[in-house]
């Protein structure tokens, strides 16, 4: 199975579109570009496309005409396709947020080709052999109903329909089972998620569903004292890989974080992660070259209660990612959340794996604000979740 892979939510961290598109009026449909989509001629919808071929913008001529843009699959044994497709990447998301920072090329192809318990579809546009931007439709196998649509256009062929029609190709793509679409968006506050929203995505018909801030710990300058834990628990920290009699319970928080943290109007339902799902996560990260640092928490039985996770790159410049957090809901209010974090924090920091690390919650999730905050945890970005109905023709 051809797959791609943005390392599970919270991997939307390279998930960011940054093309603005505004409504156009109808009578300009003579100018509409062609878009050749899987052997079929399909004319975009004026209503949301904004097309330049009429208004100069800086740099643009009057006379500009859209490219004649083939969209089709991209072939993930394809090195050339999937290079370009990494410097877009790069392009549009440095494009949308300056500070930007993301792995080297080997490493997002590599993820581009696991398999990972993701069905994801590359598609790209193409005029005359160039790439101006690419889409990613992915589907989790665990969560059939919900596709996530990811673009991203070069800064060059912004503003030119592109990011629109492939978008539109990717929830075609999609597999029939889905029956809603899902994407994200980050940027520097909520200032500038408003015009996305009423220049792209509301277009399209996305809705925001919920907004998290995305916070960053310098991990050198952390105290990250110990705090105190309830009698009866221990907290452990595993390097690359938690010992095999832990993984189903882990498995098992690991499918709650989602449904049982807000998140709006998303409503995630629980989806445990199999222990061969584990497996494959795992080494997933570690041919990435990745450092994975994991610590539990378990009661006096021995079960798995707490649990979380952060992810370090090899390189230092880039933050490291927690990829959850969560306390079993009966054991709450022991002082676990914050002991399982800062234990993985200091041994972060004894490795000097990375400078700092990164994560988000929802805006709503105060109770996890509070942990973050009092580690001293920082905002650094806004992140918006928005989502649409799949509509039935």
């Amino acid at each position: 199975m051809s797959t791609f892979n943005f390392n599970r939510l919270f991997r939307k961290e390279m998930a960011d579109d940054s093309i603005e598109v505004e409504n156009y009026s109808a009578d300009h449909a003579d100018i509409l570009p062609s878009i050749e989509l899987q052997s079929k001629l399909v004319i975009l919808d004026p209503q949301k496309v904004r097309f330049l071929a009429r208004h100069q913008l800086p740099g643009r001529s009057p006379a500009c005409r859209l490219p004649q843009v083939n969209i089709s699959p991209l072939d993930l044994a394809d090195n050339a396709a999937l290079a370009a497709a990494y410097q877009v990447e790069c392009a549009a998301n440095i494009e949308a947020r300056p500070n930007w920072k993301g792995v080297d090329e080997k490493t997002r192809i590599l993820g581009w080709r696991s398999d990972d318990g993701w069905d994801n579809r590359l598609l790209g546009a193409w005029d005359r052999g160039q790439l101006l931007g690419f889409a990613a439709s992915m589907t989790e196998k665990d969560t059939p109903d919900t596709t996530w649509v990811f673009a991203w256009v070069d800064p060059a062929h912004q503003r030119e329909g592109v990011g629109t029609a492939l978008v539109q190709a990717a929830e075609s793509a999609s597999p029939e089972s889905a029956t809603r679409f899902v994407s994200s968006a980050y940027r520097a506050d909520q200032d500038e998620i408003e015009p996305l929203v009423r220049r792209f995505v509301g277009p399209l018909g996305y809705e925001i569903a919920t907004t998290e801030t995305v916070v960053k710990l310098h991990i050198g300058s952390a105290a990250l004292s110990i705090p105190q834990v309830t009698d009866g628990y221990e907290v452990c920290t595993y390097l690359n890989g938690i010992p095999e009699q832990f993984r189903k319970q882990v498995g098992q928080i690991k499918g709650l974080v989602d449904a049982e943290a807000p998140n709006g109007t998303l409503g995630w339902n629980p989806t445990p992660v199999t222990p061969e799902d584990y497996t494959k996560e795992m080494n997933l990260w570690l041919a990435q070259r990745d450092t994975v640092f994991e610590s539990i928490a378990t009661d006096d039985h021995g079960d798995v209660v707490a649990w979380t996770c952060i992810v370090a790159p090899t390189d230092r410049a880039l933050p490291a990612q927690i990829e959850g957090t969560l306390v079993l809901s009966e054991h709450r209010g022991n002082g676990l959340g914050a002991a399982v974090k800062i234990a993985c924090l200091r041994e972060i920091k004894q490795h000097e794996a990375t400078d700092y690390v990164k994560t988000s919650s929802d805006d709503t999730n105060i109770w996890m604000q509070a942990i973050n905050a009092n580690i001293g945890f920082e905002p650094a970005e806004t992140m918006a979740i928005m989502q649409k109905p799949r509509a039935r023709i």
